[in-house]
């Protein structure tokens, strides 16, 4: 599968992020699970859906911003951004179309 331009993540806001984060979160999740069991569901506690909360990956962007001059932020928006192309969300995060947990949309 080719991958599509890569999504201009440096202007995102920490929320943006972690949307675009969440998106990339669920498809490779998906994705695993239908690696590892195929068409049968599997057993009840195992492959549990388990991403960062908001807090901790704004915590963990604050964080990697500080290292290193920038840096390992800049390093991690650009993986943030090839994830986003290799799984397709790339569109759907820039479009405003994916939003994480807890997210609130603000009033206009």
């Amino acid at each position: 599968m080719a991958i599509d331009s890569l999504l201009d993540v440096s202007g995102f806001s920490t929320d943006e992020m972690y949307d675009l984060y969440y998106a990339i979160a669920e498809k490779d999740h998906a994705f695993r699970l239908q690696s590892l069991y195929g068409d049968v569901p599997p057993p009840a506690g195992h492959c549990e859906f388990r991403p960062l909360c908001r807090e901790g990956f704004t915590e963990r962007v604050a964080h990697y911003d500080s290292l290193d001059e920038g840096r390992i932020g800049r390093s991690l928006r650009e993986r943030l951004a090839r994830q986003a192309s290799a799984y397709g969300v790339a569109s759907s995060v820039s479009q405003g179309r994916v939003r994480g947990p807890g997210r609130v949309r603000r009033a206009a």
